[in-house]
């Protein structure tokens, strides 16, 4: 994770995403629900169980996910607020598999002690500074993979021929109240392409939060919005900017740094999946 987004992740920001911590559980689309974790699965399903594999950031979901498929986890993140928050998650007959390391993701072959069989992340991409970045630590990952193994991730990834004023706000919003989305998809989408027009910087490829909720809090202060739409909203809330490359632009990095081209996993039936879906790639030796 960047410095530049490092104090936008703030204990209130990880906590709006949990639905309950003592059970584990958090929201959608933000996290990872249940079809999104068999994408992964059956991405890294023809990995040998006796490896290593490496989660980038703590998400619990994926943690858990890796933990009871292979051998030995390495859990690896910048944020102290994460790995305070998050590390107990684990099931207790899992944590001895797992290594937390507060470190630098593009740092990651100096990390390890060996190649591994896979890397995994969850919106990984997203919190880069631009291509640049997403290309050191593409090549990072590449570096760190063992011949046979893959990087299995979830990024935003804007595909050629989508067609953003589907998720315009102003549409989210009457597909909400006509109950035609649930409140995840409300909520997540409308952070992610709600403000497409006004807080998406196309030839940058990157997405200015903060203009997004500035737009939408002004909404709520002229009473246009609900209670329960609120809520809905605020569990998405950042301010930080985010790298939403599109399709053309990750092809072009993933072959760069060295990898296929990638393998769409199975989709979670939301909206979201159109542009947030699960994607295997595998490096090229």
């Amino acid at each position: 994770m960047i410095p530049e987004n490092q104090n936008h992740w703030t204990p209130e920001i990880y906590e709006s995403r949990i639905v309950d911590a003592v059970r584990g559980t958090r929201h959608a689309g933000g996290s990872p629900g249940a079809d999104e974790i068999l994408g992964y699965q059956s991405g890294f399903a023809h990995v040998d169980a006796s490896s290593t594999a490496i989660v980038l950031g703590m998400t619990p979901e994926l943690r858990i996910s890796a933990a009871r498929s292979f051998r030995r986890l390495l859990s690896i993140d910048l944020s102290e607020v994460a790995i305070s928050l998050y590390t107990g998650w684990l099931p207790e007959d899992l944590r001895t598999k797992e290594t937390i390391v507060r470190g630098n993701w593009t740092e990651l072959p100096a990390l390890i002690d060996q190649p591994v069989g896979v890397v995994l992340g969850d919106g990984i991409i997203g919190n880069l500074a631009g291509p640049e970045e997403a290309l050191s630590l593409l090549t990072a990952i590449r570096e760190a993979l063992a011949p046979g193994g893959c990087c299995v991730m979830r990024n935003v990834i804007l595909p050629e021929g989508l067609d953003p004023g589907r998720f315009e706000f102003d549409q989210l919003l009457s597909d909400f109240r006509s109950r035609e989305i649930d409140s995840a998809e409300f909520g997540f989408c409308s952070r992610m392409l709600g403000f497409h027009r006004t807080s998406y910087d196309k030839a940058r490829e990157i997405l200015d939060n903060a203009a997004t909720f500035s737009q939408l809090d002004a909404m709520a202060d002229q009473g246009k919005l609900s209670e329960v739409e609120k809520e809905a909203l605020s569990r998405y809330r950042f301010t930080g900017s985010n790298f939403f490359p599109g399709e053309p632009t990750w092809n072009g990095l993933l072959a760069s740094a060295g990898f296929s081209m990638p393998e769409r996993q199975i989709p979670s039936g939301k909206r979201w999946s159109e542009f947030y879906q699960v994607q295997e790639f595998h490096p090229v030796f």
